[in-house]
């Protein structure tokens, strides 16, 4: 498997120490079980946990996004202080239900 830092588009990112622990935890518990269907299938539903989890983390940032619209910052200024992409902006925007012109607040 290719090295994800080699990959388009890497980066670091910020993690806890604690949440890092813990995937590792996870990851040696189910790098544990000996019957390799059962493994599949355990990661299989791991990922589908996690990806229900990480829905809780996107709306975080949905609502920063829409806090940061409703304060009438542009797409490329939330870009640039937040530094997502300004189509990604825009995408959030609109699933945020802020996206379309709005007038720049001269005070943001």
């Amino acid at each position: 498997m290719r090295d994800r830092r080699d990959r388009t588009g890497y980066r670091e990112g910020v993690m806890s120490q604690q949440m890092r622990d813990a995937l590792r935890a996870e990851a040696d518990r189910l790098a544990g079980l000996e019957e390799p269907a059962a493994r599949a299938r355990a990661i299989g539903d791991f990922f589908a946990a996690l990806d229900m989890e990480l829905e809780t983390i996107a709306a975080v940032r949905l609502d920063a996004v829409a806090a940061l619209r409703a304060q009438g910052m542009t797409y490329q200024r939330i870009a640039t202080a937040t530094g997502l992409s300004v189509p990604r902006v825009a995408q959030l925007a609109r699933t945020a239900g802020t996206g379309g012109r709005v007038r720049p607040n001269p005070t943001s």
